[in-house]
């Protein structure tokens, strides 16, 4: 069978759903094919563990897509129902003690000044910086490359001082920051603890940005979760496409890729199905999926293969998502009204773990993102119950363990060990946890990879974080505008600029850049 469209759109990601829905708005005949049974991506939600219990998959909290010209571009705010915790984040250095974000930024800098008077002052400034700078900064980094209209505006914003500030601030390791900025391990955690969904160390050079980027659209917008489930966000991007005349396929898997004379030309399922594209073929994939697997590398410079094998992935997540029949009992004061509880200890801490993670070991001290949806949203769990989401960076491939308790093995021989200590470590924050489980699912790096192929070595960020990754280098040196040497295919996966985070600026972009070379040919 054939099919004939004017783009096709390998993988219904966010990045994939928004590119086709803008391609469609455009008045574009629009196809998306996505090999599983459900659209989404990395943007779905599940009963894992027990009926009744809504858990989210992969991603969860959504203050990032609240921040992105997406959000207001496809109506996301009236598409969906949001909730919002009181405490959209905060940072636990020990069971009895935890840095607070606060809705309103006068009660976090009062929280923080309890532990150090100075502390205060400092969060108020870092939050004036943010409105004034920092967030003209992030609508910078979610543009194309390069961003003449925001980087302007972003200039004559902070002047020639501020920017050569904000230069240095950008390559400057978060524990640094945040050691001269505030005095008490609270505050110092809080700030810093966004680094911790990251493959980055808070010592790592580039730190700083995604850490900063976390915590202060924290406090600007919280930490916004889709009522009903992370799946709720998929539907409206999916129903974002058809409105506008696209359309979504599932169980629909791509296997290759069709070249004519240097440009994408087709594509072919897995059942025969060929779907011709036009004008342009749009892959929400990993770039080693893509060229690989779907293209072949014989169609390829040699320059541009040797620059993507250079592409590095981050480490990889162990996931747990538990059904609770109560609360989490925490120890420490605030944490059961709070989104995101980042149980990461202090900077010393936070760098061990990560330091593990990269070099292959289980980290003795795990650094646990922990993700409180149904305290914002009851309708995740059935009345008094709670759903509870968890990971935490481990090695894609374990070869010992930071703590030298865990045996070396492969990840089905090393999980109960690893699932154990991370309960062991909730448990010591929140006493009494394990009587409350009725139910668990665990899904190691493999397991996510498995489930989905942009997860390389279970990265939920396609791609690692480091600044030499970030860019004009992401995925390939000079190639960070989406385009690929082959003509009429452009990659549009969180691979590209400007890289992972459920933003859907990958697929914005793209299409807009897609649209631009549409008009320029008619030209």
């Amino acid at each position: 069978m054939t099919d004939d469209v004017d783009a096709v759109v390998i993988g219904s990601g966010p990045n994939g759903l928004v590119a086709a829905a803008l391609l469609a708005r455009a008045g574009w005949s629009v196809t998306v094919l996505e090999r599983n049974a459900a659209a989404g991506g990395a943007v779905r939600s599940e009963a894992l563990t027990q009926p009744g219990y809504v858990h989210d998959t992969y991603s969860a909290f959504y203050g990032l897509l609240h921040a992105s010209p997406v959000f207001a571009d496809l109506e996301l705010g009236r598409r969906v129902q949001w909730a919002r915790h009181d405490v959209p984040v905060s940072a636990v250095i020990d069971p009895d003690t935890a840095g607070l974000c606060h809705r309103d930024a006068d009660r976090t800098a009062a929280g923080l000044a309890a532990f150090d008077a100075l502390d205060g002052p400092a969060w108020l400034d870092l939050h004036h910086w943010w409105a004034q700078v920092g967030s003209r900064f992030l609508r910078v980094a979610l543009s194309p490359l390069p961003s003449a209209g925001p980087g302007l505006r972003l200039l004559r914003t902070a002047g020639a001082r501020g920017m050569l500030e904000l230069a240095k601030t950008q390559l400057e390791p978060i524990e640094a920051f945040v050691r001269n900025d505030f005095r008490s391990p609270a505050a110092r955690a809080l700030v810093a603890a966004g680094i911790s969904h990251t493959d980055l160390g808070v010592d790592a050079t580039g730190s700083t940005p995604p850490a900063l980027i976390l915590v202060m659209l924290a406090q600007q917008v919280g930490m916004p979760v889709p009522v009903g489930g992370a799946g709720r966000l998929t539907d409206a991007l999916v129903g974002a496409v058809e409105e506008a005349g696209g359309t979504v396929r599932v169980n629909a898997e791509v296997t290759r890729v069709v070249v004519e004379r240097g440009r994408a030309t087709a594509v072919v399922t897995a059942d025969g199905t060929t779907v011709g594209a036009r004008r342009a073929v749009l892959a929400d994939t990993g770039p080693a999926r893509l060229f690989s697997g779907l293209v072949g590398d014989d169609h390829l410079p040699p320059s541009y293969l040797a620059q993507l094998r250079r592409f590095r992935y981050g480490t990889g997540i162990f996931k747990l998502d538990l059904a609770l029949d109560g609360a989490v009992p925490w120890q420490a004061d605030g944490l059961d009204a709070c989104g995101v509880v980042h149980v990461v200890g202090d900077l010393d801490a936070m760098a061990r773990s990560a330091f593990e993670s990269r070099r292959g070991l289980l980290p003795a001290e795990p650094l646990l993102v922990v993700g409180q949806q149904s305290v914002a949203d009851p309708t995740r769990a059935p009345a008094g119950g709670h759903t509870l989401w968890v990971e935490t960076h481990v090695p894609p491939v374990p070869v010992g363990d930071g703590a030298g308790l865990i045996r070396a093995g492969s990840w089905p021989q090393v999980c109960d060990a690893f699932l154990d200590r991370v309960l062991e470590r909730l448990e010591r924050h929140a006493p009494g946890l394990r009587g409350r489980i009725v139910g668990t699912a665990v899904r190691t790096p493999p397991d996510l990879e498995a489930e989905n192929p942009n997860l390389v070595g279970g990265d939920l960020g396609a791609g690692s974080v480091a600044i030499d990754q970030q860019l004009v280098f992401r995925p390939v040196a000079g190639w960070f505008r989406y385009d690929t040497p082959i003509k009429g295919l452009y990659l549009c996966s969180a691979s590209a600029h400007p890289g992972g985070g459920v933003h859907g600026m990958v697929g914005h972009n793209c299409a807009h850049r897609v649209l631009t070379r549409a008009r320029l040919h008619r030209t």
